[in-house]
């Protein structure tokens, strides 16, 4: 059975459930802390990846990600003129590994082949996981970073990376 996914626009209402779903990434290398003292980080870090994200990408796409109404994830995604950008795509553990963000990483793939632009992201060095799964998808290194890895993925017939 295929799962039905709906992508809908982020609404300030979903507030608490972006939080939830950025805690489930990173909170665990603070789960040794003081509860209230982990809590200030990770809102902290959260604040600052959203002003960060709006900033640099103004026009930006903000989507949850829901299966039978329910929100599980979310993805941002940029069309600029050179290039669609896939900024954040982050699911709840619970969803992660069943094929789901491989569909929507493939949605993505197949709007920047239609706009005949590649597909440009960025993962965390220590993220092998998701580079596995960027390689195995015909994404390519442009730059490999201590932190973070730039990857491009160019559709047929495209404009270079």
């Amino acid at each position: 059975m295929t799962r039905r996914l709906n992508r809908r626009p982020e609404a300030e209402a979903d507030g608490a459930f972006l939080f939830a779903l950025f805690a489930s990434v990173h909170g665990a290398p603070l789960a040794g802390l003081d509860p209230p003292l982990r809590d200030r980080l990770l809102r902290q870090g959260f604040a600052g990846q959203r002003a960060t994200y709006r900033a640099r990408y103004p026009a930006a796409r903000f989507e949850v990600i829901a299966q039978d109404g329910a929100s599980i994830g979310r993805i941002v995604t940029d069309r600029g003129a050179d290039a669609v950008t896939l900024i954040d795509i982050v699911l709840l553990p619970a969803w992660r590994g069943l094929g789901l963000g491989t569909r929507l990483i493939g949605e993505t793939m197949a709007a920047a082949r239609s706009a005949g632009l590649p597909l440009r992201l960025s993962v965390s060095a220590d993220n092998a996981g998701a580079r596995r799964l960027y390689a195995r998808l015909g994404f390519a290194a442009v730059r490999a970073g201590d932190l973070h890895h730039d990857l491009a993925w160019t559709p047929p017939g495209a404009g270079g990376s």
